[in-house]
């Protein structure tokens, strides 16, 4: 009596979420292989990271706007990294100055909060983060021509920082500008992928 044949694999690829790699079976020898890296063909099994369903996670938490005047949070205690009065010299003095902007923004006091961000941008006048907190409560205001420019500043000075970009995109978008917006928004999902969950 013959033996019965495997069933063929399918031909679409299978995609597999996790956060490991598992070994390829010795066995059958169906080949695995990393999202990005696969070539084409049937009956690929295809593994990607957990990673996406953290980023949709974070995103329902807010976490992309944490410390911001936007925080659903609204505490400093997370916030140690970025705002630190106890900082020495300048430093601290500015920090100071951010946490009372982002505290009066908390309690729905917008102009305030600019002007304890103009303090802290007049001591330290490269301080990314208070530029992107300005630049959202100016939004927050409706004035969004200098939201844009706060903005800008933000990503002049953290160049590296994803939100700035996302936060101006969304600005840019609001003032009709597709082309800068869509330009912004793909580069905060180059730099941070939790964006990718977000949208526009």
């Amino acid at each position: 009596m013959a033996a019965a044949r495997p069933a063929p694999l399918p031909s679409a690829p299978i995609v597999v979420t996790g956060g490991r790699l598992a070994a390829p079976s010795a066995a059958t020898g169906t080949p695995v292989t990393v999202a990005g890296e696969a070539e084409s063909g049937a009956g690929e099994i295809i593994v990607t990271t957990a990673r996406k369903s953290r980023a949709r996670r974070a995103a329902r938490r807010g976490d992309w706007n944490a410390c911001t005047v936007q925080d659903p949070e609204r505490s400093l205690r997370a916030c140690k990294r970025l705002v630190d009065p106890g900082a020495k010299g300048d430093a601290g003095v500015a920090a100071a100055r951010l946490a009372d902007g982002l505290t009066r923004a908390w309690q729905g006091d917008w102009q305030g909060a600019i002007g304890a961000l103009d303090q802290a941008v007049a001591v330290r006048p490269e301080l990314a983060f208070a530029y992107l907190n300005r630049g959202l409560a100016h939004g927050q205001e409706g004035d969004l021509a200098r939201a844009e420019a706060d903005l800008d500043l933000a990503v002049r000075y953290a160049p590296h920082a994803a939100r700035g970009y996302y936060n101006r995109g969304l600005v840019r978008r609001m003032r009709g500008n597709e082309r800068g917006a869509d330009a912004d928004m793909a580069r905060a999902r180059e730099l941070d992928t939790r964006y990718e969950a977000l949208g526009d």
